[in-house]
């Protein structure tokens, strides 16, 4: 039997992007002016000493969005 009687896989076809071709851009810019500032406020925070502020745990919620963001437009542009 040789080799040339096996056939390759068929191909999956791939998944359609559910948002419009523009909108992961738009999401990955968003969330990295989300993600910068957040992280910064929370390193200046915690050297500063006040970590038990209101203020970080806000700054905590805007950089996990951040982040949230980035990792969701990522995926959704691969998809």
């Amino acid at each position: 039997m040789s080799n040339s009687d096996i056939s390759p896989p068929p191909e999956t076809p791939r998944q359609e992007s559910r948002l419009p071709p523009g909108c992961a851009i738009f999401m990955l810019i968003i969330g990295v002016l989300l993600l910068v500032p957040g992280a910064l406020c929370v390193v200046l925070s915690v050297s500063l000493g006040g970590s038990n502020d209101p203020i970080t745990g806000l700054a905590v919620l805007v950089t996990l969005g951040g982040l949230g963001l980035i990792v969701f437009a990522r995926a959704q542009k691969r998809g």
